[in-house]
This record gives structure tokens, C-alpha cells and sequence, in this order.
């Protein structure tokens, strides 16, 4: 991953996220922007000190941070540890040896009570005003010197649901997905609702757009259906992500607009959609849900134009 941000950082102001934010106006933060944030928290973490194990867990909503998290911790070679929503859970941060938990403002005082009983040793706090027992990020980030090397290729990255992960896992979860289907272009954007905490999220929302040199679409829009197809009118989404269930609803609403928008490939992660979603879709956008090009006892299947694999 790091290696593929120092790449694509090098092109000043190739885009690397379009960012939407609950308001719905839109920011553009190019790789250089990432390729910076991230070699800035792996030297923050590597001032740290954390031991062998420790990880770097994280409940963020889905803004710019997160991402500057996730790829500055895998930089630094410490396990990054992504969190369902809701308050910070001591049982799940003590299952994944968090040392160090980022959140927001909302959810810094739990975060707080975990670290005064022992459940985590840092608490980094994104946005809101400056507190005695928390590590200010923007600050912190902004102190921070650069981390120059990436963490070798076989230090364990990332952390979810209990399963841990080195960059040759996820390259291997890739292919069991069957992502390597998928006719990835730098100038494609993806925009990804697979749940962030688990490696299949983590693996569509971030690792394999930005490997490709793609751009990604993150929005707070939450789960609302016609918020999210505003988005997909709006941008040039190439690579939709999503459960299953998100296809269902979507399909509730009028997406006779999609017919000739940009997107080409839809993917459905976990249980699929019915039969009625799927027909719903290729009526309204020409594109099919079928199990291919995934293999068809894998989870996660592909919709694209027919005939067009």
C-alpha cells in the first residue's frame, strides 16, 4: 500500500478521494495529499513506541482521516484495526491489542473512561477542541517528521474481525474475492459501502482503487438510498460496492437515471440481491446482477453490462 501511494503521491495532483460532506459539499484530495498524511502518522506511531502486536484501532466516521489512519498505520508496519460504529467497545479493542484508539469528538470522553482503567494507552482525537488526556491529531500531524521507509512487506497491516492480515494476505483475499476480474482503470472512481471494519472493506474502499491509481467517492451521506443515488448522478462513479441488502433498497427508488451514467461495474458483497433487485436494476440501468466473474460459492459476485465478460 505504501509503495503504491509513494508512486501515485509523486503525481502531484492525480485525485485520490472525493470527499462529500454531510452538507454535500464535495473536497478533492489528490494522492500527494495521502502519500504525506501517511508518512506523517507512521512517524507519529513510530515516536510512540508500541510493541510488537499492538495495533492502531479506529471508529471514525467516513471522513478524510480515516483513510490517513489506515494507510499511515500499514506504513508504519503496525496492525490497523478498523471499528463497527457506536461507542468504543473495551472487549473488541482488548481482542485486537489496541494501544492506540482514534476518534472523534463524539466519542472522546468513552474513549477517555477505556484509557483511565487501562483498556488502551493513547487516545488521538480528531476535530473538536484541544483536551489534557488526548493526543490532538491535527497538531500531532502537524509536529510529526516524516516516516522514510515503509514497514517490510510481510508485517501484519491490518486487523479485522479477529483475523489478522499481512499485505500477501489481502493480495490473497483478492483473488478469492475474484477482484482480479475487474478491468481496473487509474481513471475509474469507486465508490464503496462495504462495512470499513471488515478485510473486505478495507480491500474495496481502499487498497484496491488506490493500487489501481483510481480515485474514491466517500460521502456522509449515511445509508440513505436517494442520498446515494444523488452520488452516483453527480460523480463519474465507475465501481459501485455494496451488501446486497443497499442494492435492494436502491432499487426502491428511480434509478432510470443511471442508464447512461458512468458506471460499468456493480458489485455485491455477502448475501446477494433478489431476484426482484436484480431485475429491477437491469430494467432501470441495463445492468445485471449475476455471479460472475466471481466464482459462484465466493461471496462477493459482479454485475456489469451483459456479455460483457
Amino acid at each position: 500500500m505504501s509503495a503504491f501511494l509513494d508512486y501515485w503521491g509523486k503525481h502531484a495532483g492525480r485525485p485520490a478521494m472525493i470527499w462529500v460532506d454531510r452538507c454535500g459539499r464535495d473536497r478533492l484530495l489528490p494522492y500527494s495529499h495521502f502519500a504525506d498524511r501517511a508518512a506523517r502518522f507512521a512517524g507519529l506511531l513510530n515516536g510512540l513506541g508500541l510493541a510488537t502486536g499492538e495495533s492502531v484501532a479506529v471508529l471514525l466516521r467516513p471522513v478524510p482521516e480515516w483513510w490517513e489512519v489506515a494507510v499511515g498505520t500499514m506504513r508504519a508496519g503496525v496492525p490497523f484495526a478498523p471499528m463497527p460504529g457506536g461507542v468504543p467497545d473495551a472487549d473488541r479493542l482488548r481482542a485486537a491489542g489496541a494501544a492506540v484508539v482514534v476518534v472523534d469528538e463524539a466519542h472522546l470522553e468513552p474513549a477517555l473512561a477505556l484509557r483511565r482503567t487501562g483498556v488502551v494507552r493513547h487516545v488521538v482525537s480528531v476535530g473538536g477542541l484541544p483536551h489534557a488526556e488526548a493526543m490532538n491529531y491535527q497538531a500531532m500531524m502537524f509536529l510529526a517528521e516524516n516516516e522514510p521507509a515503509p514497514a517490510p512487506p510481510d508485517s501484519p497491516v491490518l486487523l479485522a474481525e479477529g483475523e489478522r492480515y499481512s499485505h500477501a494476505d489481502l493480495r490473497r483475499l483478492a483473488d478469492e474475492l475474484g477482484l482480479a476480474w475487474l478491468d481496473r482503470h487509474r481513471d475509474d472512481l469507486h465508490l464503496s459501502l462495504t462495512p470499513r471494519h471488515t478485510a473486505t472493506g478495507v480491500l474495496l474502499g481502499l487498497i484496491e482503487p488506490w493500487s489501481a491509481g483510481a480515485a474514491i467517492l466517500v460521502g456522509e451521506t449515511g445509508c440513505d438510498p436517494a442520498r446515494l443515488r444523488g452520488l452516483l448522478e453527480r460523480f463519474p462513479v465507475t465501481t459501485v460496492s455494496a451488501p446486497g441488502s443497499s442494492y435492494v433498497d436502491l432499487a426502491r427508488t428511480d434509478l432510470r437515471g443511471l442508464r447512461n451514467s458512468s458506471v460499468r461495474r456493480v458489485l455485491a458483497t455477502g448475501a446477494q440481491p433478489d431476484a426482484g433487485a436484480a431485475r429491477a436494476w437491469f430494467r432501470q440501468t441495463g445492468l445485471w446482477i449475476h455471479p460472475g466473474p466471481a466464482p459462484a460459492e465466493m461471496l462477493t459476485t459482479c454485475a456489469t453490462f451483459p456479455g460483457a465478460f
